[in-house]
This record gives C-alpha cells, sequence and structure tokens, in this order.
C-alpha cells in the first residue's frame, strides 16, 4: 500500500459519507497512520505485508462510519457533551501540551486549530456518552468460574512476551513540591520497604493497587527501567516521576512464552477483559441495526478496490 502524509486538504476529500455525512481522507489517513505507527522503521516506511496494512486501513473507515452513526444517534436523542465537561477536556489538552501556546503550535503543526480539535472532542463525548447508554445497566458482572473456563478454553491466549506481576504504591508529589514535602513522602515509602513483602502487602489494602501482569512498554519509562531489572519477590527503589512517588512489589516473573498460571491477576484481568468483550459485543449490535437502515457510501479507492475483489 503506497505511504500517505495526512495533510490540510484532504479534510475536503470524502472518503465515504454516512447519510449524507462526510468522512474525510484526512480522518482516514490520520488514523491509519496513527494505527500503523508503531510498524514504521525510522524512514516511516510501514514494515508489514500488504494485507495486514489493508485489514488496518478497512478497520479504521469502518471505525469512523460507527462512531458517525453513534453522533447522528446521539444528536437525534439528544445526547451531547457539556460546556463544563469540554472545557475540561481542552484544559487537559492545553496541560499536557505544557503550555496554550505550544497547544496551539501542536495544531498547526497538524494542519489543525484549536477550534476543530475543540469540535471533534464535542463530537466524541457525545459518542462516547451514546456508546455509554447502549450497554448502561445491560452487561453482568463477570464471575470467577466464567473466568476460569475462559483460560481453560483459550491457553494459547495465555502466554507472550515477559510480564511482571506487579503490586503498587504511589503518593501524589506535585513537582515543584518543597525539599522538606518530598522527604516526608519519602521517609514514608523508604519505611513500607525497610517492612519487606509482608508489610508492603499490609500497606497496599489502603494506599496502593494490585496491577496484575504488566509487559515492558506498559508503564512510565522511568519506572519501566526500574520494574523490568528488579528480581521477583523483591521490592523496587523509591522511583519519582512528573506527579508522585512510588514503590513497586514485584510479585511474579512471568518469562516470554510461559503460559499464565491462573490466579488472582489472571482471574482479575480475564473478568475486566470478558466484561468489555460483552460492552464492544452489545454495541456491535446496536451500530449493526443502525447501519442496516443508513445510506453508506464507501468512497475511499484502497478499500472499493478490495471490496471488489472480494465480492467477485
Amino acid at each position: 500500500m503506497p505511504q500517505k502524509t495526512t495533510t490540510s486538504p484532504q479534510k475536503n476529500i470524502p472518503t465515504a459519507r454516512v447519510n449524507g455525512v462526510m468522512i474525510s481522507q484526512y480522518q482516514l489517513e490520520s488514523g491509519v497512520e496513527a494505527l500503523l505507527k508503531p510498524y514504521a522503521d525510522v524512514k516511516g516506511k510501514v514494515r508489514l505485508p500488504q494485507e495486514q496494512q489493508y485489514a488496518a486501513r478497512k478497520a479504521v473507515l469502518e471505525n469512523l462510519i460507527m462512531r458517525e452513526l453513534l453522533y447522528q444517534e446521539a444528536c437525534r436523542r439528544g445526547i451531547k457533551a457539556t460546556d463544563k465537561e469540554i472545557e475540561k477536556v481542552m484544559a487537559l489538552a492545553v496541560e499536557e501540551a505544557g503550555s496554550e501556546r505550544t497547544f496551539k503550535a501542536m495544531m498547526v503543526m497538524t494542519g489543525s486549530s484549536p477550534e476543530e480539535y475543540r469540535s471533534q472532542m464535542m463530537k466524541d463525548l457525545a459518542v462516547n456518552k451514546m456508546a455509554a447508554s447502549v450497554v448502561e445497566g445491560k452487561k453482568k458482572p463477570v464471575t470467577a468460574e466464567e473466568a476460569r473456563a475462559y483460560y481453560d478454553e483459550h491457553k494459547a491466549e495465555m502466554s507472550g512476551p515477559e510480564a511482571r506481576w506487579l503490586l503498587h504504591i504511589m503518593l501524589p508529589l506535585d513537582q515543584y513540591a518543597a525539599e522538606a514535602e518530598e522527604k516526608k513522602a519519602r521517609e514514608k515509602l523508604e519505611k513500607i520497604r525497610a517492612a519487606g513483602p509482608g508489610g508492603f502487602a499490609k500497606s497496599l489494602r489502603t494506599q496502593g493497587e494490585d496491577m496484575g501482569y504488566v509487559m515492558r512498554g506498559q508503564l512510565h519509562p522511568i519506572l519501566d527501567s526500574v520494574v523490568f531489572s528488579t528480581p521477583s519477590g523483591q521490592i523496587t527503589r523509591v522511583m519519582r516521576t512528573e506527579e508522585c512517588l512510588h514503590l513497586i512489589l514485584v510479585k511474579e516473573v512471568l518469562k516470554a512464552g510461559e503460559v499464565r498460571p491462573f490466579n488472582a491477576a489472571v482471574e482479575k484481568e480475564l473478568q475486566e477483559k470478558l466484561y468489555e468483550m460483552r460492552s464492544v459485543a452489545m454495541l456491535q449490535e446496536f451500530t449493526a441495526k443502525l447501519h442496516k437502515k443508513a445510506e453508506i457510501e464507501i468512497l475511499d479507492t484502497f478499500v472499493e478496490a478490495r471490496l471488489d475483489m472480494e465480492e467477485s
């Protein structure tokens, strides 16, 4: 598949229409670019077979169509984002950028503007509310027995890259906190560390979390480097990130390719996964009904050509 870059003119080129509403080539290319970014080399060339790149492109377009259908249904039902919700999202975006000036500069670099970003956030919030309303009150909790049954039937999914079962205690601490304040917080965590794994487990009940199995790249870079060099059963040193102090107990190390044992961490992980799968299934069923009633026109040349091949 030819490599493309997202540009502002693509905003006016339709790649699909949903009940007459345009989905632009810019939206599609941006989504594909983000999805395939992890597979790009240093020169930006995606190192994936063409079939997989096509599948990614098709998936992005289908998701854009689904979200447009949900948005149109949200508008029909009067579901929308509040001014307070929008302002909160905008404030977070500016905070993450570092300043309003930097945020505006980032918008310019991506061929967008704060106004367009705000408009998109309004739409995204409405879509998320609509999706939540579809599954609200309909999902049943996943039992331990259901999690165990899934585990037994999907053993092939229970292995992968090296993973570590982590227990995490975190103390909020502003990056500009006074030296005395930081010292006091560090002493508190050092006391927990000195108590060993047993003392750590007791402290975890009131001020920490069981993170379950975590793989490389899922944590803050500082935490990632320390955690993955800490042996099983040991507690890391006290670590500092921008807004917190951290202490982590590496409860168990699972080597690459090793099947995870069915324990509390796996049970919790599978319960969350199955719960989410139920939500997705409900949403897919709902949007399938919207899809049947909608007028949808695919204009993307790559997807059109592929659909023609599949139908012939």
